[in-house]
């Protein structure tokens, strides 16, 4: 009779266990996803941000605005960015700040853009990150000329 309780109070004990691990489980992953996306949200507004720069172009206002949106996006990374984003962000921030008021060179650009969505990929979905970098994908990136000519406007007499 002891040991049919006791077999019963193991077996009792053990679901418990089992049920207690994967709410645990369910959790972590909850958690997980809810990172993902905040740290996604945060990665798509500096990329944002960086198009909005380069679209600036010529107009202070408008980089003026660009500057401010980079700089808020910027103190969100410094929170939940990953190492490899951090220092593609750095990479970034270098280059931008060594080309000011200067032409740039446009692959290097691109290249420090491209080391940084791929640092971002990696740490919002390794696995599918590394089966897109087996396949050599080059994202591409909007980059105008920095230093555009205006056309003359003829007045209309």
């Amino acid at each position: 009779m002891n040991e049919d309780w006791l077999v019963i109070i193991a077996g009792i004990l053990a679901v418990i266990i089992v049920i207690a691990i994967a709410v645990w489980k369910l959790r972590e992953a909850e958690r997980k996803s809810h990172e993902n996306t905040a740290k996604l949200k945060v990665y798509t507004d500096l990329l944002n941000a960086i198009t909005e720069l380069n679209l600036s172009g010529g107009d202070p206002y408008k980089m003026d605005i660009a500057k401010k949106n980079l700089a808020m996006t910027l103190n969100r990374l410094n929170l939940i960015g990953s190492t490899g984003v951090l220092k593609s962000t750095n990479d970034l921030l270098d280059f931008l700040n060594e080309h000011k008021d200067k032409d740039y060179d446009t692959l290097r650009l691109h290249n420090i853009l491209n080391t940084l969505v791929i640092e971002a990929r990696r740490d919002l979905n390794p696995s599918h990150a590394r089966r897109v970098e087996e396949s050599q994908v080059r994202y591409r990136f909007f980059a105008p000329p920095k230093n555009r000519i205006q056309a003359p406007v003829e007045k209309q007499g």
